[in-house]
């Protein structure tokens, strides 16, 4: 070492002769490669704030520029190698040779850690918040799914997700919208554990350059992602208990060798749960009344695999390709027990049935990502193409048996279907952006996207033992669909006021064939998107401001919703697509105050027109049969107030609550809900040494609005801890979700003059385990965050 420190000094002594102000070199470790991203820094002697610092590039080159007329330091560091020093007199002349300095790695590298500063959970961007989950003790366990609740604002109920109570939230995966809907989302989020994942990105308004479907704003998983050449990453286990037991595992891995980076990461779930309800209908012009009693056990089992590689082209370009899979297995059977009260005990029915239902998805996304760096500041040109193929097999069936008041046998049914899905979707994005002077920047983008979708069922019933097909039950729908978009987008500075303006268009054109009746539904429309953030700064230093945000949107309706398909819920409860459903539209306004770049204050308007929603409806023909479908309805107007405060009450505790109480005015041909909602949110993280920590998570909603469903106050607490282990290499977590049982859903739909009561409990209640073990050989460089052109449609799947 001290041999290498000599001959860098000498270096660096005859570079300052031959060099006016500016140093040019190369770093390299002991085999001579490159060392990208090694701090260089040149400070006066006895100053401790450098003169000049930088960082070297993807070859290891660097270029800065010093004070030659007093002595100076010049340090070389790297995660890893032994910085070097050295110093020099004042000397003058020019450079002709760069420098080549030679780092040493340390010794026993593979067991040096290096702690650094713990991220807040939640911190606030001009345009999102994001949840930060690593290193947070309470998503230990837990899938991307329930990770969302703990973010300011977001609420999850029965799969449905919301942000600041507008539905049609959209989830993209490092910033590729996931083609996904209902209960294909629901299965590859339950598949996606919080082990994979770094952070969390709420845009509750999406400016121009995404795609304008989603009025309830999008959600942003980002992935963790290694940052070490050579082979590193990590293994982790997790174990999940409630009133039943669950697990997941998974492995990531991560290699680099000079240009060429590829990386695999493997997880698998298992888990079991249950749904208890208890149901009560009411009617007004019929002679009798309805009660139901029913359980669910609900089997998940998941495989996801994501890998791919990147091929720098050049230090200002490359090229990648990734492949997405998810394979799951849902089954959930349903236990039933209901009572037919006709107000004449020789009339009563008691009905006992199983209804099961199996479920199976194969997710499948192949993407193509090109990027060119245009100059320094940041201009530069993408070019995106996606294939998704998403299968759905979905059986569902009944078994039940007719009693009358004296337990006496009267008759049983034996129904089945099966409903399969096939979709294909390509997609293609460019995009161009160009950095102006003065930190403005205008960006310019189009988009292609071809969707087809063949669905089917068949239906059977058994007669005398045996299975016969029913024809007339049977259907053939196909869906296609085509959108062409385009968008700019104007970031920059007027009148000391920042602004980002854009203006998207799309054109779609669909069809819709139910084959088994020749009808046809065709649509093509155009439509204009624009969006405005204002941010107005109300002191020099910046960090209290005024902002303003304008956007319209719009939300076509789900692959899934539009596909006209049965699935019996029980004998008296059945679930339907729509086919006939068009889009809804959206128009927000929002103003918003923030001290100290901290609390933020807001006040929001949002018009909905032809929301599209779940509804319970009565069937005219049969009263007794109750029909879960979807339904444009009428409007919704949203008033929305909101603050997030994050506090740091002493050096080891810091908190962040979120406020919000927002007036729903809600109006459909059949019903009419005015609403004032209080929902309250306060994440608390207890910091005991580097090693431990403990979090607190509680959160609290008067009511929730689905559709023609009013659900009662919703709260509930979870705490969990960490500790590191083995040099801070393995990290333990343990959680208890919802310790005093307090979650419970009882609300109360309406429809004309009928109305149902439901109270339902779920496996809340939880104790998770996780174990995680990261392993690192090689040399840090930067990773590239890979996007999706298929962003818009993974959602609606």
């Amino acid at each position: 070492m001290k041999k290498l420190g000599i001959l860098l000094i000498g270096l660096f002594i005859s570079g300052l002769c031959l060099a006016q102000d500016i140093i040019r070199g190369k770093v390299v470790d002991d085999a001579g490669s490159p060392v990208p991203f090694a701090t260089i820094s040149i400070s006066v002697k006895n100053d401790s704030i450098p003169s000049a610092v930088k960082l070297t590039d993807n070859n290891g080159q660097f270029e800065l520029k010093y004070d030659n007329n007093r002595i100076q330091i010049l340090k070389v560091a790297y995660l890893g190698y032994e910085s070097l020093v050295a110093e020099a007199k004042p000397l003058s002349g020019k450079l002709t040779d760069p420098l080549i300095l030679t780092l040493k790695a340390k010794k026993n590298n593979l067991a040096e850690v290096t702690v650094t500063g713990r991220k807040k959970l939640i911190t606030q961007k001009i345009d999102r918040l994001v949840l930060n989950i690593n290193n947070n003790a309470l998503t230990a366990g837990k899938s991307s799914l329930e990770i969302f609740s703990m973010a300011p604002g977001v609420f999850v109920n029965n799969g449905s997700i919301s942000i600041n109570g507008n539905r049609g939230t959209r989830v993209m995966i490092n910033g590729k919208i996931l083609q996904l809907t209902g209960d294909d989302l629901n299965s590859y989020l339950n598949n996606l554990r919080a082990d994979d994942i770094e952070s969390v990105e709420v845009i509750a308004h999406p400016p121009a350059e995404y795609e304008a479907q989603g009025t309830g704003g999008m959600l942003n998983i980002i992935l963790k992602k290694q940052t070490s050449a050579g082979l590193n990453g990590s293994v982790n286990a997790g174990y999940t208990q409630g009133r039943y037991a669950g697990t997941n595992e998974g492995v990531r891995l991560n290699f680099r060798e000079g240009k060429v980076s590829a990386f695999a990461n493997y997880n698998f779930n298992k888990l079991k749960s249950y749904e208890n309800s208890e149901m009560t209908r009411h009617y007004v012009d019929q002679p009798y009344q309805f009660a139901e009693s029913a359980r669910r056990i609900i089997n998940d089992n998941g495989h996801r695999i994501n890998t791919g590689a990147i091929y720098d082209i050049s230090p200002k370009q490359y090229i990648a390709i990734d492949y997405v899979g998810s394979f799951s297995k849902r089954i959930s059977p349903y236990y039933s027990s209901a009572f037919v009260d006709y107000n004449d005990q020789a009339e009563n029915v008691i009905n006992i049935g199983t209804f099961p239902t199996d479920t199976k998805t194969n997710y499948n996304n192949i993407g193509m990502n090109y990027s060119l760096a245009l100059d320094k500041s940041g201009s530069g040109f993408q070019v995106l193409a996606d294939y998704t193929s998403n299968k759905l097999t979905k059986n569902s069936a009944a078994n039940s048996a007719f009693y009358n008041y004296n337990n006496v046998f009267l008759s049983d049914t034996a129904f089945r279907n099966t409903t399969p899905s096939d979709a294909s979707i390509y997609t293609a994005d460019a995009r161009y952006t160009k950095v102006l002077a003065n930190k403005n920047s205008l960006s310019l983008g189009v988009k292609g996207a071809s969707t087809v979708i063949n669905n089917s069922a068949a239906f059977e019933s058994l007669e005398n033992g045996l299975w016969e097909s029913n024809p007339e039950q049977d259907y053939i729908y196909d869906y296609k669909e085509k959108i062409i978009a385009g968008y700019f987008n104007y970031s920059g500075t007027v009148l000391n006021t920042s602004v980002k303006l854009g203006l998207r268009g799309e054109y779609t054109d669909m069809s819709g064939n139910l084959l088994t009746s020749n009808q046809l539904t065709k649509r093509d429309y155009f439509n204009l998107f624009p969006s405005l953030f204002l941010k107005r700064n109300l002191n020099k230093k910046g960090d209290n401001y005024l902002s303003l945000y304008y956007g319209r949107r719009l939300s076509r309706p789900s692959y899934n919703s539009l596909n006209p398909y049965e699935s019996y819920i029980n004998n008296y409860s059945v679930g339907r697509g729509n086919p006939y459903l068009t889009p809804s539209y959206s128009n927000v306004y929002e103003v918003g105050f923030t001290l100290k770049s901290k609390y933020s204050f807001k006040a929001g308007y949002q018009h909905d027109k032809d929301l599209v929603s779940q509804f319970i409806k009565v069937d005219d023909q049969n009263p007794l049969l109750w029909i879960y479908t979807f339904e444009n309805y009428g409007r919704n107007r949203n008033l929305n107030f909101s603050a997030n405060v994050p506090v740091s009450i002493t050096k080891w505790w810091e908190s962040n609550t979120n406020v919000q109480l927002r007036h729903q005015d809600i109006s459909t041909p059949d019903l009419e809900i005015r609403k004032w909602i209080f929902y309250l949110q306060t994440n608390h993280d207890f910091r005991l040494s580097s090693k431990a920590s403990i979090n607190l998570n509680a959160y609290y909603i008067s009511n929730v609005i689905s559709g023609n469903l009013l659900t009662e106050k919703l709260y509930s607490v979870n705490i969990g801890g960490q500790y590191k282990l083995l040099s801070n290499r393995m990290l333990v977590r343990a959680t208890v979700s919802d310790p005093f049982y307090t979650y419970k859903i009882v609300g109360t739909s309406i429809y004309k003059n009928y109305s149902s009561s439901v109270s339902q409990r779920r496996q809340s209640r939880t104790f998770n385990l996780s174990l995680t073990y990261n392993f690192d050989l090689g040399k840090s460089f930067k990773s590239k965050k890979l996007q999706k052109s298929s962003e818009e449609e993974e959602k609606r799947l």
